[in-house]
């Protein structure tokens, strides 16, 4: 009986260790002084959502049932602006705030502690995007899908590569990012 009580502990203490992928940056905003230095990474992405239009049909119990028709259409970030936000506590909730208000600009977003941290790129015709030398570290790439349609992805840096980034828009409840439509 021990033996099982205590494989069953090892089990879940095993499965709650944090892996080296989820470990975040401590401390303040000062703490993103790191993101202003030149690097050799490079950032490259695109952002779109496909919108499907959709027709009703009434039923036989007397509502409506709403299907999508076609194949839709796909919008992209093409002439809006793309953020590069150093990941850390002070930016955390500036990210979470931008994506469940759907705003890339308001007074958390430009907080004195984070703006001045923040790098900036319209986003091509095309729907792609590049920023280039970048220090290692763990970012969040931010940007805007046709109109309040806020695109959010976690990225990191790896000296010397290129890391790809498709940023898509799901939905904006829960109130972040983090936390897609799988817990509902």
């Amino acid at each position: 009986m021990r033996k099982l009580l205590f494989a069953i502990s090892s089990i879940f203490l095993v499965g709650c260790h944090p892996s080296p992928d989820s470990i975040r940056a401590p401390g303040s905003a000062q703490d993103m002084s790191w993101s202003t230095k030149e690097g050799t990474a490079t950032i490259a992405g695109s952002a779109s959502m496909r919108l499907f239009d959709h027709r009703s049909y009434p039923t036989l119990q007397g509502g409506n049932m709403q299907f999508a028709v076609g194949n839709g259409h796909e919008l992209t970030c093409a002439g809006h602006d793309v953020q590069l936000l150093p990941q850390s506590p002070a930016s955390d909730p500036v990210v979470d705030n931008m994506f469940r208000y759907g705003v890339m600009t308001g007074p958390k977003v430009a907080s004195a502690d984070v703006a001045p941290f923040v790098r900036h790129v319209t986003c091509g015709a095309d729907g792609q995007f590049t920023f280039s030398n970048l220090p290692v570290g763990v970012w969040y790439a931010v940007t805007e899908i046709g109109s309040k349609n806020i695109a959010v992805k976690e990225v990191r840096t790896l000296p010397d590569q290129t890391t790809s980034v498709t940023l898509q828009h799901r939905w904006n409840y829960p109130p972040s990012w983090r936390h897609g439509p799988s817990l509902w």
